[in-house]
């Protein structure tokens, strides 16, 4: 009997040992992602048009004024994609391009057509350093941080204003987890071109 409990134990070990011995190493993933990222709208206020600064001071100003008014903003907020290419299990490289915009119409208090258009553009490209802390088939957790090249458009469609000017953009995601082997979604909280909190969908080939 101890012979046959001990043989047994020997074939265990030797399986496992063998099993260990036989194991791949591990297959760097590329990745093809699209997100869509929250950005707080009190700090677009900063770089989008601000009407207490831009309102009419004087009687024929008002009155002119008032002959307006202007719909709500609609801000698109962070739209980005990535490609990704793992160099290690731990370590990913990435370029990533984002862009975000505001936008707002003038109509005319009579008849409620539209005047004018507001437009304001962001675009953003940047590479980023990914760190993977858990890298299995079915879930990565991780955290990463990029910085490059940023440019806005801004401009109303009725009159010459024009304003374009060029930055310093990037991303600092401090943590983001993926879910799913060959597609998977991903959930993300940071800050950045591609928002405070983002949501995505990739595919990994």
């Amino acid at each position: 009997m101890r012979k046959v409990t001990l043989l047994t134990i020997c074939a265990i070990i030797s399986s496992s040992f063998i099993a260990l011995q036989a194991r791949e190493p591990y297959k760097p993933k590329s990745e093809i992602t699209v997100r869509w990222g929250w950005i707080d709208t009190g700090d677009w206020g900063d770089w989008d048009w601000n009407w207490d600064d831009n309102y009419p001071k004087t009687p024929l100003e008002r009155y002119n004024n008032g002959k307006y008014y202007y719909d709500d903003k609609v801000y698109t907020q962070a739209i980005s994609i990535s490609y990704t290419n793992e160099i290690k299990r731990w370590l990913a490289l990435s370029i990533n391009g984002a862009y975000s915009g505001v936008l707002q119409n003038e109509r005319d208090t009579n008849y409620n057509n539209i005047v004018s258009k507001y437009r304001k553009h962001r675009i953003s490209v940047f590479p980023m350093v990914r760190f993977t802390y858990l890298n299995r088939p079915m879930i990565r957790l991780y955290s990463a941080a990029g910085l490059g090249f940023g440019m806005t458009s801004e401009k109303w469609s009725d009159n010459n204003y024009k304003k374009n000017k060029t930055y310093i953009e990037g991303q600092a995601t401090f943590f983001g987890v993926s879910v799913g082997r060959t597609f998977f979604a991903s959930w993300e909280l940071g800050v950045g071109a591609m928002g405070i909190l983002t949501m995505g969908a990739g595919y990994r080939f």
